[in-house]
C-alpha cells in the first residue's frame, strides 16, 4: 500500500505526464483514430495485405505483381489518410518524449527510473 505522500506524488506525476504536449497529442490522435472507421479500415486492409505477402514469402514463394501492387496502393491510402498519419506522427513524438521524461525523473530521484519500472521476468 502506498503512503499518502507517495500516492499524491504519483497522481501528480501522472497528471503532469498526461498534460505534456507529446502525451496530450498522442491521446488526442489515438481518440481520433478510434473514432474514424475509414482510418481503421485503411489500417486493417494494409495489415491484411502485409500478412498475405508475408505468408507468401514464408512459403518460399515470390509475391505476385498483383499482391505487390495492392500493397503499394494500400500504403498510399495510409499515407493519404490524415487521421492515420496524425496518429503515426503523435506516436513517434511520444516515443521520443518518454525517454526524456524518464531521464528527468531519474535525475530527480537520483536513481534509474526506467530500471525501477521495467518489467521483471521469472
Amino acid at each position: 500500500m502506498l503512503t499518502t505522500d507517495l500516492h499524491e506524488a504519483t497522481v501528480a506525476f501522472a497528471r503532469a505526464l498526461r498534460q505534456a504536449p507529446a502525451v496530450a497529442a498522442y491521446r488526442s490522435a489515438a481518440a481520433a483514430l478510434e473514432a474514424d472507421p475509414v482510418a481503421q479500415a485503411v489500417l486493417a486492409n494494409l495489415r491484411e495485405q502485409l500478412a498475405s505477402v508475408t505468408r507468401t514469402q514464408q512459403a518460399g514463394l515470390t509475391p505476385s505483381q498483383e499482391q505487390l501492387e495492392r500493397l503499394r496502393e494500400l500504403q498510399a491510402a495510409v499515407r493519404a489518410n490524415d487521421t492515420v498519419m496524425g496518429h503515426l506522427r503523435a506516436t513517434n513524438d511520444v516515443k521520443a518524449f518518454l525517454p526524456v521524461a524518464a531521464r528527468e525523473v531519474s535525475a530527480a530521484l537520483g536513481t534509474d527510473y526506467a530500471a525501477l519500472v521495467a518489467p521483471t521476468t521469472c
